[in-house]
């Protein structure tokens, strides 16, 4: 094998080519161009057999005469005449780097495996591409050798994220069950260690929806499991004389392990270390505040391992049910379909997977798309033709005058009609745009998702007049109301991606009545730009410390009313029962509850203070209290008011990444 450098090499240090050397003679040779240029001329027979895409490429090219020069009609495959032999070439979209460490698993010499991970999954990725399934096995075999393992802990998303984008499905899944080994997949903890913008949403739904199928088939085997005869024989659990048993006859202590309030912790379940310990506290009386030691099971410890690897067969019975599934899509070069990024998602094994979206409305049919005397033509992306008057356009839009201003043809003419201007706007939105522009009645989409488009069409084209006329109307007829955690998520996300302000806003504050948890968002995660999702965190880290302070200040301030009730017993201002109520308030936001729970509102609040109020004077026959709230709560609850909705206002989310920006 030889390799020649192009005239003018690309940036960067080109990788050593020494363990490349291969005796390579004239005849039944190709050459293989990567995509910075460089040439490797190699024997043909090895290219030929290491791919069929490849060799199909090669072999169904013509072959001229030496000293003649063609094009072959396959893309990408031309003859070279550079020597006194004739050279086939083929152009390859791969870069040098990882065309040399492909062609070391191809050739009989030491591989040379990627110096990075993206670079070794983009090698993957390209072995994948070209069907070569042998040479794919050698790569993962040697890949397999590697210390430290190539997916490990502290890169298991990140890898995660490049095999999703590479459409490497082996590797996906092996990220995602090292992921679910340690990490907790909620938004508030991917946030705090700084891992929301490793990958798109999308990615991060699709693990998301794996480890929501994956904890309902463990839950479902591990309760099999516990009432199978094989759980009943183990050592650990047969006629156990446990201190502490449930009703069924299991050691308490196992039985909680199994199920943490009724949650399965798959971390738990693959860490012996952690079983070793709940054992332990058990039996030397450390265990859920049972201060007795318990002999019986101090003995067991040799049985252990027992359940122990039936415990292990089980769950990995469980993650060989949930796989990925490729769905089709739509791709470039050889075998794109399969390779796109939106191509994996995760199911469950004999399942298919569930739509991803809700079908589209049906259309309604355009009612201006024929105005009389047009003299130009708006095509919508599904290809439905309008027929409007360029003045009107002009006059509207500056966008549209500067356009016609230009000496440049329009994109296309209408048979014996007028100029045709594609635009990316869909009919319905279309139809709805041109009804703003002339004295007609004007109809606004009927979806959420159109309306907003026709919002973004108007800022594209600058219609400034136009667009304040459709904000009032929406707002008049609150069209933009979703009263659902789903739909608010959703407006916030497509908000967000056209960057539309004002209803960007509306949603990040409407939002902060739903929990924001992955169940809650649902399938609008799929359409969060990873920015989106992270300032809708920060936006709500904001208002919860806001709220936390506000309600800490309020509960102890100045206000001096409560003192006379007997339960202050030296907590300064504050009876008992309003000290507890405050406290949860506080709790709530300080702990991240609030990522788990709506933030409080007002009446929540107030609901809950009246019935700590009441329960306060029935159980102490508190008169104090009742005489307090009938003479001042009236402006104390006020006050409470104000103090509830003001974390509301704090900056929401920007585009840029500065809150209020």
């Amino acid at each position: 094998m030889s390799t020649v450098a192009p005239e003018n090499s690309p940036s960067g240090s080109f990788p050593s080519l020494e363990n490349l050397l291969l005796h390579c003679p004239e005849e039944g040779t190709v050459i293989l161009r990567s995509q910075d240029c460089y040439k490797f001329r190699v024997p043909k027979l090895y290219i030929i057999n290491s791919s069929p895409i490849l060799r199909d490429e090669i072999l169904i090219s013509p072959n001229p005469q030496s000293g003649v020069s063609a094009i072959s009609t396959r893309p990408g495959v031309e003859w070279s005449t550079d020597t006194a032999n004739v050279h086939q070439v083929v152009h390859l979209s791969v870069n040098s780097t990882i065309l040399i460490s492909l062609l070391s698993y191809i050739f009989p010499i030491p591989p040379i495996l990627p110096s990075t991970t993206e670079q070794i999954m983009e090698l993957l990725s390209v072995a994948q591409m070209y069907k070569m399934d042998v040479i794919l096995t050698h790569i993962r075999n040697h890949i397999a050798q590697q210390q430290p393992p190539l997916i490990r802990k502290e890169n298991a998303f990140s890898v995660y994220a490049l095999a999703q984008k590479y459409g490497l499905r082996k590797e996906t899944l092996q990220a995602a069950r090292c992921i679910l080994g340690f990490s907790y997949l909620t938004i508030k903890a991917l946030a705090e260690e700084d891992l929301l913008g490793l990958m798109p949403c999308a990615f991060l739904h699709e693990l998301w929806k794996y480890d929501q199928r994956f904890q309902s088939i463990l839950r479902s085997d591990v309760e099999e499991f516990k009432s199978s005869s094989r759980f009943e024989e183990l050592a650990i659990v047969k006629d156990s004389s446990c201190i502490s048993l449930t009703d069924s006859g299991i050691p308490y202590w196992l039985d909680s392990y199994l199920f943490v309030q009724g949650y399965i912790n798959i971390s738990r379940f693959l860490d012996f270390n952690n079983f070793h310990s709940e054992y332990e506290d058990h039996y030397k009386g450390r265990y859920a505040r049972m201060f007795e030691e318990c002999s019986y099971c101090s003995e067991l410890s040799e049985d252990l391992y027992e359940f122990w690897d039936a415990l292990t067969a089980v769950v990995q019975g469980s993650m060989a049910k949930v796989t990925f599934l490729h769905i089709a899509g739509s791709g470039d070069g050889p075998d794109r379909g399969a390779q796109a990024e939106s191509d994996i998602v995760l199911g469950v094994e004999g399942t298919r997977p569930e739509n991803d979206f809700q079908a589209r409305e049906t259309r309604v049919p355009p009612n201006y798309s024929d105005m009389p005397n047009a003299d130009i033509v708006l095509q919508s992306s599904d290809l439905v033709n309008f027929g409007v008057h360029r003045s009107v356009l002009i006059t509207s839009s500056p966008f549209f005058r500067d356009m016609f201003s230009l000496p440049q043809p329009l994109n296309g003419v209408a048979s014996d009609g007028p100029p045709v201007v594609p635009v990316s706007e869909d009919a319905e939105v279309l139809n709805s745009l041109i009804s703003m522009l002339y004295p007609v009645p004007p109809e606004l989409p009927h979806s959420s998702d159109s309306i907003l488009a026709l919002l973004a069409a108007t800022d594209k084209y600058d219609m400034g007049a136009v667009q304040s006329f459709i904000r009032a109307e929406v707002n008049r007829k609150e069209l933009l109301s979703p009263t659902d955690s789903g739909g608010v998520f959703k407006m916030y996300a497509i908000a967000y991606n056209k960057r539309l302000v004002p209803e960007m806003e509306t949603a990040a504050r409407l939002s902060l009545d739903y929990p924001l948890t992955f169940e809650s968002i649902g399938e609008a995660l799929r359409l969060f730009d990873d920015r989106a999702l992270h300032g809708l965190v920060d936006f709500r880290q904001r208002c919860l410390h806001d709220l936390s302070s506000r309600l800490k200040s309020f509960v102890s301030g100045p206000k001096k009313i409560w003192i006379g009730c007997r339960t202050i017993d030296g907590r300064p201002c504050l009876p008992q029962w309003l000290f507890d109520v405050s406290h949860s308030w506080q709790s709530q936001c300080e702990s991240g509850l609030g990522f788990y729970n709506a933030v409080p509102k007002y009446v929540q609040v107030y609901d809950n203070f009246l019935r700590a109020l009441q329960k306060h004077v029935d159980e102490s026959d508190c008169h104090f209290c009742l005489k307090v709230y009938t003479l001042k709560g009236e402006d104390y609850c006020k006050e409470m008011e104000q103090v509830l909705e003001q974390p509301r206002n704090v900056p929401p989310p920007s585009f840029g990444g500065v809150p209020g920006d």
